[in-house]
């Protein structure tokens, strides 16, 4: 009986020796989850742009959590007046838009399409009418066009970009409006004036640039 309940308990440890090899651990390095992943991308980011066609302008851009988070719609806008012998102007750049990252998520190497308007305002002063006598009025135009971009955005807290591009569209090159003489109010005419030379612009579109700089949460 003894020796029967011996051999009970070795044949089991004894086929445990053999076969260790099965029992072994394995230790793997962990890998990031989606969640971690989507964590640490910068969703938000703002800063400024300076390039053609406008001075420099301020934008901001949302990086969307759906699409596996490479889609980003942006804004832009700008302002800028200035002061001559006969009139007092001001340009106005607006854009909205969105961008696809290419390879990585919410940064690296992107295309672009937006819509964009380039609005010149200005207040004439001093306009030389048809009948010789001078006069004054206020005409304004919007340069529209549909953009495409190819750019380049590091990631970070705080962020670099370039971009190029070219905006499509039929721009006009001079303002027309009603101008009213200085010494007769109830005189009225037509009038047009060119519009300044903006780089980059001509009449069937503008060429885009810009390089900027920002910060990213």
């Amino acid at each position: 009986m003894k020796k029967g309940f011996f051999l009970f308990l070795i044949v089991p440890l004894f086929g445990l020796s053999n076969n260790k090899e099965e029992f072994e651990f394995v230790a793997y390095p962990l890998e990031k989850d989606s969640l971690s992943v989507e964590n640490d991308i910068k969703r938000v980011s703002g800063g400024l742009k300076f390039g053609f066609p406008y001075m420099v302008v301020v934008g901001v851009q949302y990086t969307l959590p759906f699409f596996d988070n490479h889609f980003a719609p942006y804004f832009d806008y700008s302002q800028y007046s200035y002061v001559d012998y006969n009139k007092e102007a001001e340009f106005r750049f607006s854009e909205w838009g969105i961008s696809y990252f290419i390879k990585e998520k919410g940064k690296g190497l992107y295309v672009g399409v937006s819509h964009s308007n380039l609005s010149y305002n200005a207040n004439f002063i001093n306009i030389t009418l048809k009948n010789g006598s001078r006069g004054f009025g206020n005409g304004e135009v919007d340069l529209r066009t549909t953009n495409l971009r190819l750019g380049l955005k590091t990631g970070g807290i705080f962020y670099f970009r370039i971009e190029m591009g070219y905006g499509f569209g039929n721009l006009p090159k001079a303002v027309t409006f009603r101008a009213t003489d200085n010494s007769d109010p109830n005189h009225t005419e037509l009038a047009s004036e060119d519009i300044p030379g903006i780089n980059g612009v001509s009449k069937s579109g503008m060429l885009v640039g810009n390089i900027g700089f920002g910060i990213a949460f």
